[in-house]
């Protein structure tokens, strides 16, 4: 087993003295401060949020390691830079498994303005290695099963929606790699809303991600039910663990019949094993007095892989 180290409580006192002694020559009093090994060399530094007083207040991160001070700089053009709201949302990990040690920067701006500023120590000082900014929520999910955290930015769609890009590291940057709807509020039950043929196939998607089979049957037309019992139907979904619908366009309409386009990826669990399929999808939509139903569709798959450690 791997033995713990044991802590001197003296040299423990010394080094927060001198952080405290460090912090007070700067006049800076930071909203909070952590003592981790930031630049993989072994040794602790202190990392910590502390907010300028600015118009408006600019929420600001330091990285202090012996008598050396580090600020943690956003782009100059960015509007928030790293937050303007008092917060001490701050992590230290290898958060893309890429062998080093970022420093994770949440902050908040306006009313409903969430940022993430990502750094890494470069052997001079901490870059930036990359910012997101959504309006409906950023947040870290193991969206493909592979054990490292993906970056979801959310983005208001209406109608109680939020449309999310997912950033995935490619060993140099974070690239956008799938986009998907998702509900903005998460109170139940859901309103699925069909006024158009876009939102009645996102509503069907979401149905079945919601494992809400009985609503996603109720979303197709008269005759597909008719030429498909919900028992027959249902059991096409038997292995369904999730659904995402994203990329979805109406690409025509002829009275009251419409085509629409999507992508989607579904989660099933085969023998215990979890698997997801991309397809590329055309939705035959028609409208109906209840709204838009779906009548049937052409599938294309385009991707299947594992997902070895998938959680929903």
């Amino acid at each position: 087993p791997t033995l713990v180290p044991t802590l001197d409580p003296t040299a423990v006192a010394a080094t927060i003295a001198a952080g405290e002694t460090r912090l007070g020559a700067t006049s800076v009093e930071p909203l909070c401060l952590r003592w981790e090994d930031t630049d993989d060399d072994g040794e602790p530094e202190w990392v910590g949020l502390y907010l300028r007083p600015e118009k408006p207040p600019r929420l600001a991160a330091f990285v202090l390691d012996g008598d050396a001070w580090y600020d943690l700089q956003p782009l100059e053009k960015e509007k928030h830079g790293l937050g303007e709201h008092p917060a001490c949302e701050l992590e230290v990990r290898d958060l893309n498994a890429d062998g080093r040690t970022e420093i994770l920067v949440w902050g908040h701006a306006e009313t409903n303005t969430d940022l993430l500023h990502i750094f890494v120590w470069d052997g001079t000082g901490y870059a930036l290695l990359a910012f997101f900014e959504g309006e409906a929520g950023v947040r870290l999910e193991n969206s493909d099963g592979d054990l490292s955290d993906e970056v979801v930015v959310g983005y208001e769609a209406g109608d109680d929606l939020v449309w999310e890009a997912v950033y995935t590291w490619d060993g140099a940057n974070y690239a956008w790699t799938w986009e998907r709807y998702a509900w903005f509020y998460l109170d139940r039950p859901h309103a699925y809303h069909t006024d158009t043929p876009e939102h009645a196939v996102i509503s069907f998607y979401l149905a079945l991600d919601d494992r809400d089979l009985p609503g996603a049957y109720g979303l197709l037309s008269a005759s597909a039910q008719a030429a498909q019992p919900y028992e027959t139907w249902a059991v096409g979904f038997a292995t369904t663990v999730a659904a995402e619908v994203g990329a979805v366009h109406e690409t025509a309409r002829s009275g009251d019949s419409a085509t629409v386009v999507a992508q989607v990826r579904a989660y099933d669990n085969v023998d215990g094993r979890v698997f997801a399929t991309l397809w590329d999808v055309t939705w035959t939509v028609v409208h109906t007095e209840a709204g838009w139903r779906l009548v049937g569709a052409t599938a294309n798959q385009l991707d299947r892989w594992e997902l070895p450690y998938y959680r929903q």
